[in-house]
């Protein structure tokens, strides 16, 4: 049956290269190592506090802690503002060993950040942000953002924070960015490479990246790293050596055989009974992206030989594609074991997992990290000073601002606010409203707080920009369209119809469609109410003035005209005039069609009369006399 195995020649290397004074190689300065500067001269033998507030004051530390014995022993730096180390190879702070070349002191972070930390010199034995801390030194209360460091030498440890602490402490840190072995035999953790004595790890979480590559040597087996998402190894540990309250949710990938590989703690390396190990309490790993080349070396939280877990919280499952046959991996019931216990055979040279260890006294494995469970559990067995909050992917502590979720509520609220009915509003704002809504980036943390809450105010000032649709103005067209197709010389009183196209305002919008639905009422209503003016009778009355000057007794037929007069019509207006000019016509006509009585020639006198013409022969004898007796008077007068 397959064990799980570690090379117990590997771990007697590595036990050897932890001696208490090991022969350290001296890490050379570069020229350019940071930016050419380094700025020492807020340091005094005097003074017992100090306050960073530059990179270069920064570099300075590690100038002051490298370049002889003063190790700020008794000592605080403070750091008081966010640093940017800006990708320049960084020479890190103590690069001597656990009793000489070490920071001694308090270095307090303040909660703030230290970005972009790089180490990638081939020939530099410390990497990360310190070298080693020892003799009761304590880091505190510091957060080191998207480092980059990778070791392709002979180096022995590696870690963001600290390459080593001895009888040290790291108090609330936090690690992400991406940390690399190439050369293999690394004590390689995210946070810490590797702890010894009495160390205490205390509220610390990692999202690093810890990527143990493979080093081809000819013998598979002859190079490992242990390899941990907080500490890659720790040994010699005394009562007092301790891992509480952390959290690692980062990722590791070992590609070696024989190679220790945890989630918290790669592995604990106290073989003898006398050696008490490190406890790890209250820890929990909350990421599934931890792979090896064997499987088999895994572990949720560490591989320990002494040491006590206990409290501790895992996932409930591997990671996709990884299936542990119990028949090969005894005691790992298809999953990573959560702890392995190891069993070291002096007489084989191996150390493996013992597979009756009750993996229950450590912990329990979790499906869903954001249960509120989860959180009142690790609040319950926290540590002095340790106060666990719910974070974005999963408990955190109150401390880390990068890890817990930024405040939405002014985000939720400008949403509210947002108008149901949009279809009111023109596609140019609401697609600006979309754009603002769909702008909002989920997930993001109190660090960021200031960018949710621009996110919130470009919504309010999106939805304050909202423009109406203009109103719908066809009907008003329509009906000046008709006003203007009007003769308003044909009306009494045009006035109230230019009054209501006076009043049309092109200004509503879509809210006042009412009011614009009036305005056209209006001009309709005014036009409905026009009065045509009276058509023009003045010929109709000149006609009849003709008319009533004749005396109908003098034609012989006055009908036609008496007929006219009567089809006269008073009601007609202007739009009839053609009709009452008719009328005129009609009368004239009738009058021009007349026939007096005395244009009627006399009968011939050789026509026998009768009647009315006897009388008119009679009329005209005595006219004849009459004319006879007048002529003669006439001539008697001239005679005389």
């Amino acid at each position: 049956m397959k064990k799980r195995r570690i090379m117990l020649a590997v771990v007697l290397c590595l036990c050897m290269a932890l001696s208490l004074v090991p022969a350290a190689l001296a890490a050379e300065e570069t020229a350019d190592a940071w930016d050419g500067t380094a700025d020492t001269t807020w340091y005094n033998d005097t003074n017992t506090e100090f306050h960073l507030k530059t990179a270069e004051q920064l570099a300075g530390l590690a100038e002051l802690t490298n370049g002889g014995d003063n190790t700020f022993a008794g000592k605080t730096v403070y750091l008081e503002a966010d640093l940017d180390l800006a990708g320049h190879q960084w020479v890190s702070i103590a690069i001597g060993n656990n009793v000489s070349g070490y920071f001694g002191g308090t270095f307090d972070g303040q909660g703030h950040m230290i970005y972009n930390l790089n180490s990638q010199v081939s020939d530099t034995y410390y990497h990360g942000l310190f070298g080693v801390i020892s003799q009761g030194g304590t880091v505190k209360n510091l957060s080191l953002i998207n480092a980059n460091v990778k070791a392709s030498d002979s180096s022995l440890r590696l870690g963001i924070l600290a390459e080593w602490v001895n009888g040290g402490n790291v108090i609330n840190c936090y690690t992400s960015g991406r940390i690399e072995s190439d050369m293999g035999n690394k004590l390689l953790g995210g946070v810490v490479g590797t702890c010894t004595a009495g160390t205490k790890i205390i509220g610390c979480g990692s999202e690093a990246s810890v990527i143990s590559k493979f080093y081809d040597d000819g013998d598979e087996y002859s190079d490992c790293d242990t390899v941990g998402g907080i500490v890659g190894q720790w040994e010699n540990a005394t009562e007092d050596a301790l891992i509480s309250d952390c959290w690692f949710n980062g990722s590791i990938n070992c590609e070696f055989l024989d190679s220790a590989v945890g989630g918290i703690l790669g592995a604990n390396f106290d073989f003898y009974d006398s050696d008490p190990g490190v406890t790890i309490n209250n820890c929990i790993v909350t990421t599934k992206d931890i792979i090896s080349v064997e499987p088999g070396n895994i572990t949720w939280i560490a591989a320990v030989v002494n040491g006590a877990v206990t409290n501790c919280m895992w996932p409930d499952s591997p990671p996709d594609g990884v299936v542990l046959d119990p028949e090969i991996y005894e005691g790992y019931n298809g999953t990573y074991m959560a702890v392995a216990k190891l069993v070291v055979n002096w007489d084989e040279g191996t150390a493996a997992a013992d597979p009756d260890f009750d993996q229950s006294v450590c912990g329990y494995d979790v499906t869903d990290f954001s249960d509120s469970a989860v959180l009142a559990a690790l609040q319950e067995n926290a540590a002095d000073g340790v106060e666990w909050v719910a974070g974005i992917d999963g408990p955190t502590f109150s401390w880390d601002d990068g890890n817990i979720s930024a405040d939405y509520s002014a985000v939720e609220a400008a949403k509210a606010k947002i108008p149901e009915d949009l279809t009111i509003y023109t596609d140019e704002t609401v697609n600006a409203l979309n754009e603002a809504v769909d702008g909002v980036i989920e997930g993001m943390n109190k660090l960021q707080q200031s960018e949710v809450d621009a996110m919130a105010k470009a919504i309010e000032d999106a939805i304050a920009a909202l423009e109406y649709k203009p109103a719908d103005y066809t009907k008003v067209d329509e009906a000046i369209k008709k006003a203007e197709a009007l003769n308003k010389n044909n009306y009494k009183d045009f006035s109230a119809v230019t009054a209501a196209l006076n009043a049309v305002d092109r200004d509503k919008d879509i809210t006042q469609q009412s009011e614009v639905d009036a305005m056209a009422k209006a001009i309709e209503d005014a036009m409905a109410a026009l009065e045509y003016k009276p058509a023009d009778y003045t010929k109709v009355d000149e006609a009849i003035k003709k008319a009533e000057a004749l005396n109908k007794d003098n034609y012989k037929d006055f009908s036609a005209v008496t007929a006219a007069l009567n089809a006269v019509d008073r009601d007609k207006d202007i739009t009839q005039q053609s009709e009452v000019d008719a009328m005129a016509k009609a009368i004239e006509d009738a009058i021009a069609g007349l026939v007096k009585k005395t244009d009627t020639k006399p009968s011939d006198p050789s026509t026998p009369q009768t009647g009315d013409e006897g009388g008119m022969a009679v009329w005209f004898v005595v006219a004849g006399i009459c004319a006879v007796g007048i002529a003669g008077v006439t001539m008697v007068s001239e005679k005389r």
